[in-house]
């Protein structure tokens, strides 16, 4: 009998906050609330709410994949600490995933020398993206770009499947390029195949000391001083 394989998925890396539930790389439920800012309310709701809707138990559960970053500080930081206390809760694996190999992942038929673009909005005309084959190998590693015309030069004439929420801030410079648009929104919904890739091949991190990759400090603001 094949071994049946539950993974809870978490996406908190933007103001998208989602939750799915997989089983042997097959989506069994997702919930998502988009444009929120109360990921760290709305979390542990979400997760009750999706196991419940694919009917299994938290004991069920064989691993917890949760998006690693880059992206927002907070999101990043509530997904990974509700990740990080249910494996130690349950004491099952922790699957830590790049929020840009996720968003990769959300594109389909991805044609023949191709390449896939996840940018994910990081301030500014700054974005974080990184570069896949269309067989989702990574070409590229993650890295902070400015988006403008020296950026464009290396994509110019080349089909691009552009996907994330900074494709606004690149689409206006990329007209010399093939573009294809994939979704704009992160989600766990493109993480079953993946996250159970992963697990089959024992792609774990200790949850003990894991941590986001934020990539860059946090966009702290420092309050004003008052005159005496």
């Amino acid at each position: 009998m094949m071994q049946l394989i539950n993974i809870l998925c978490l996406e908190t890396s933007t103001d998208v906050c989602s939750v799915a539930i997989c089983q042997n790389g097959q989506l069994l439920s997702c919930v998502e609330q988009v444009n929120t800012q109360n990921h760290a309310e709305e979390i542990t709701l979400m997760i009750d709410q999706s196991l419940k809707e694919a009917k299994i138990s938290l004991q069920e559960l064989s691993a917890v994949a949760v998006s690693a970053g880059p992206g927002s500080y907070t999101g990043l930081r509530i997904g990974v600490n509700t990740a990080k206390g249910l494996c130690f809760a349950l004491e099952i694996p922790l699957i830590g995933l790049s929020s840009l190999e996720i968003l990769a992942n959300s594109v389909e038929n991805c044609e023949g020398g191709a390449i896939i673009m996840p940018m994910i909005d990081a301030r500014r005309m700054e974005v974080y993206m990184a570069t896949y084959d269309h067989q989702y190998g990574l070409l590229s590693p993650t890295e902070a770009v400015i988006i403008d015309e020296n950026f464009i030069k290396k994509y110019e004439n080349t089909t691009i499947y552009l996907c994330g929420n900074g494709y606004l801030k690149a689409i206006d410079h990329l007209k010399s390029a093939k573009i294809s648009e994939g979704p704009r929104t992160t989600s766990a919904l493109y993480m079953a195949k993946i996250s159970y890739s992963y697990f089959n091949d024992s792609k774990f991190v200790n949850y003990l000391n894991f941590s986001p990759y934020y990539f860059k400090e946090p966009n702290i603001t420092q309050p004003a001083l008052r005159k005496a």
